[in-house]
This record gives structure tokens, C-alpha cells and sequence, in this order.
């Protein structure tokens, strides 16, 4: 009977075991997720900041509004676009 109790006992404490392990490894899973959706967001704005700073630098839009900005990349837009190299 004692054997049947042990038995019982140490199944439990493995069932527990597994348990917390799941719930690690969906932590582990979760911040994975998280930290590769920083580091995406990141290089998104590294690449916003540095296409900014070129349009600045080129077209000279520091004291422009937002609407003129735009209307001179609208302007402009079809033949960058037009002009790109081929994607990569």
C-alpha cells in the first residue's frame, strides 16, 4: 500500500512539474514573440527617422506643414516610385 502511495505521490509531483513547464515555456514563447515584434518596430523606426531626415535634407521641408509635405510627395511619388531599383 505504502509502494501504491509513493507511486501516487511522485505522479502528482511530475504532473506539476509538467504543468509549470507548459506555462514556462509559453512564457518563454510569449516574450519570444514580444521581443522580436521590438525589434521589428525598432527597424521601423530607425528606417522612418532615416528616410525623414533625407527628405529634409533634399527637399528642404523643415518649415513646411504636414499638407505641404505630402503635396510634394504626392508630386513626386509616381516617379520614385517609377525610378527604384528592383526589389532585392
Amino acid at each position: 500500500m505504502n509502494n501504491k502511495q509513493n507511486n501516487l505521490a511522485k505522479s502528482n509531483e511530475l504532473k506539476q512539474q509538467i504543468t509549470e513547464l507548459k506555462r514556462k515555456k509559453k512564457r518563454l514563447e510569449n516574450e519570444t514573440k514580444r521581443r522580436a515584434n521590438w525589434e521589428k518596430r525598432k527597424a521601423r523606426t530607425k528606417r522612418l527617422v532615416e528616410t525623414g531626415a533625407l527628405a529634409e535634407k533634399y527637399f528642404a521641408l523643415e518649415d513646411l506643414s504636414i499638407e505641404e509635405r505630402e503635396t510634394i510627395f504626392r508630386t513626386f511619388s509616381e516617379f520614385v516610385k517609377s525610378k527604384r531599383p528592383p526589389n532585392r
